[in-house]
């Protein structure tokens, strides 16, 4: 078949435009697709040029096998259309938005919330940190989250609790078992029911329709709502406005390519080409932590905390309106109010002695004032409030040698959620848990 020099060039031509074709790499999902296409019809025009068949023969075997290989995966597709595979569930792929991914819901006025009785079995191997890093991975933690019949992380369906917790990731931590859960803590030192309001990604202004639409149905005497400091304050329009409006809930074309075989097969065939590239910003934000048996571990940051701007102070005034809202609600119902501010990792470990940053950048990372700014704004509120600065106990046991923050991940331990529900408990429990109803 190869009886000349010309054949031999036209192979080579062929072999190298494929070779340069994917030593470009995938920069994105079209990306790919164009490759493949190319690659393809690369390949057919290949095969063209070196078979003896007839050209007629040749077109028959290509539409063959182009309209077979559409029908194969035509029909792959009808079996997610019909809901009997989730090939995002499958494959284990996240969505663009909290409510494409696996166990959430769309939802109207939250923009997404977690299915009803949810159960999720794995192993918490890296941090969202490590992840961005492509570190390797740690020794496998198992969990099994399970969720109620409203779509929170609580083992058993609750019609009433005595506390409510409310807040983002901090309080739900997917990424821990639930007997390692501060809410878990709270209702084995207070001895009473505890209902854990927390999911992951919700803001200030999701959190208040929380705790009207779920919290207050539980008639609690206390509801502890936690505000993280990493992002809460940056998720509110500094406008003072409602909860921006969802995504379109009637869009079901773009929910299925979400969940197609398609769109999740092109999603891991360019993690496969690409492979993980760390994220450069964040491999210059670590330091050295030594616990309390002289062990010394690498701690990585991310949240960039800064002098707050004009647009924060309005951020601020935002959630002063929303918590007051809150508090009017709970007043009303002789419900005990409690802010607790959860700090993120670097204003928890700055300075101390067994803390060591390992770059110039760390060394000079500032840190602003808003513990102070959040509970002056909710004294001159109403001292009916009441706040608790998480930072304090957890700069002790950090201090003391305990690993409060997992070292890849922007998140407490166990042994952080263990410090903040006990910190949050002695609040609780030094003061009557009830407010008189005016």
């Amino acid at each position: 078949m190869l009886k000349d020099n010309a054949t031999w060039l036209t192979l080579a031509i062929f072999v190298c435009g494929s070779t340069v074709l994917w030593l470009t790499g995938v920069t994105s999902t079209g990306h790919l697709v164009d490759d493949l296409v190319a690659g393809y019809l690369l390949m057919w025009g290949l095969y063209a040029f070196l078979s003896n068949l007839p050209r007629k023969e040749i077109r028959a075997r290509f539409v063959l096998m182009t309209l077979s290989g559409i029908a194969v995966l035509g029909t792959a597709e009808l079996l997610g259309v019909v809901g009997v595979l989730n090939y995002q569930t499958l494959f284990g792929s996240h969505g663009r938005e909290w409510f494409d991914r696996s166990g959430y819901v769309r939802d109207p006025e939250l923009g997404y919330r977690r299915e009803a009785h949810y159960r999720e079995r794995g192993s918490f191997v890296r941090g969202n940190i490590g992840e961005a890093l492509c570190l390797p991975a740690n020794p496998p933690e198992p969990f099994d989250l399970r969720y109620d019949h409203r779509g929170f992380r609580n083992d058993t369906d609750m019609d009433r609790a005595d506390v409510v917790v409310i807040g983002d990731s901090y309080v739900e931590s997917p990424m821990l078992p639930g007997a390692s859960l501060l809410t878990t803590e709270l209702s084995h030192r207070l001895q009473t029911s505890v209902a854990n309001l927390g999911i992951s990604g919700y803001g200030p202004e999701q959190e208040l329709v929380v705790l009207k639409r779920y919290a207050l149905g539980l008639h609690p005497k206390t509801i502890v709502w936690v505000f993280f400091e990493g992002n809460d304050l940056y998720q509110l329009d500094p406008e003072d406005q409602e909860l921006a409006e969802s995504p379109d809930v009637g869009a079901a074309h773009d929910e299925y390519w979400m969940r197609s075989l398609t769109r999740n097969l092109l999603l891991r065939s360019r993690t496969a080409l690409r492979g993980c590239v760390p994220h450069p910003d964040y491999l210059r934000l670590r330091g050295t932590f030594q616990d309390a048996e002289g062990k010394e571990t690498v701690l990585y940051f991310w949240e960039r905390l800064a002098p707050l701007k004009p647009t924060d102070r309005l951020r601020l005034d935002r959630l002063r309106s929303i918590l007051a809202e809150a508090y009017d609600v709970s007043r009303q119902r002789g419900i005990r109010l409690v802010v607790a501010f959860a700090p993120v990792k670097h204003r928890v470990h700055q300075g101390l002695e067994n803390f060591e940053p390992l770059t110039e950048e760390m060394r000079e990372w500032p840190l602003n004032d808003l513990p102070n700014e959040v509970e002056a704004m909710l004294s001159a509120l109403t001292p009916e409030i009441e706040f608790i600065d998480l930072t304090l106990p957890l700069r002790e046991a950090a201090a003391r040698g305990g690993l409060t923050y997992l070292p890849d991940d922007t998140h407490w331990t166990a042994e952080g959620q263990r410090v903040a529900g006990e910190a949050i408990h002695h609040l609780l429990a030094g003061r009557p848990t009830r407010l008189a109803k005016q």
